[in-house]
């Protein structure tokens, strides 16, 4: 099963590059839930050990719930929210794509240096989960803040989650359920908060592009 979770492992960080060569509003969308597939893949082997060997259902449900909410019902809002907006594609970046894959890469060469010298981590596995969760998370916030758009940065918060959710489930083999079902509770709350804002920032100004934005300060 650890070669299976290496391979998924490595899958989703891959995903993050994905997302960042990308700049059509919808493969935002689409490779956020692809992401999610995999976080769900990997929950599922985890809940099968877990279940094989204890009989715990815990991470399993976590699997279902993840499917629901990152794999179904999150990706639907945001396309709902998109087709309400003027555009579709981003031309404009703080940074242009070749460069920010570069970026990218260096992130994720500043992560597999750093986390082999945290001190107690001695398991090679562990240190490979573990570095791969935290570039994502890197990838995410290097995305949520090159883009202009506010459906990018909010597909970055969500990365960030995914990030952060990986090298938890992976770390750990499953957090206590309550805190898991309160994670996900926070950021649906999130998603849906700031899907009625860009709603709303498109209704009011006609863009939602954050250059525009800044120039209503004073």
């Amino acid at each position: 099963m650890e070669n299976y979770l290496q391979f998924l492992s490595i899958a989703i960080l891959l995903s993050g590059f994905i997302l960042v060569a990308n700049k059509r509003v919808d493969s935002y969308i689409k490779t956020f839930r692809l992401q999610s597939v995999l976080l769900a893949l990997v929950a599922g082997l985890i809940g099968v050990g877990n279940i094989a060997r204890e009989g715990n259902w815990e991470i399993m449900i976590v699997c279902l719930i993840t499917l629901a909410i990152k794999v179904y019902y999150i990706p639907h809002l945001l396309k709902k929210t998109v087709q309400k907006v003027q555009y579709k594609v981003e031309k404009d970046f703080f940074l242009n794509i070749p460069i920010s894959v570069l970026i990218c890469c260096a992130l994720v060469i500043i992560i597999y240096f750093v986390v082999p010298h945290i001190d107690d981590l001695r398991n090679a596995n562990l240190q490979v989960y573990l570095a791969n969760a935290m570039a994502l998370v890197l990838i995410g916030l290097f995305f949520m803040i090159s883009r202009k758009k506010a459906i990018g940065q909010i597909i970055g918060f969500l990365v960030i989650e995914n990030g952060l959710f990986t090298a938890a489930i992976l770390s750990t083999e499953g957090m206590p359920m309550i805190v898991e079902l309160g994670i996900f509770f926070d950021l649906l709350t999130a998603v849906l908060i700031m899907g009625i804002l860009v709603f709303r920032i498109n209704e009011n100004f006609e863009s939602i592009d954050l250059d525009k934005l800044r120039n209503l300060r004073g």
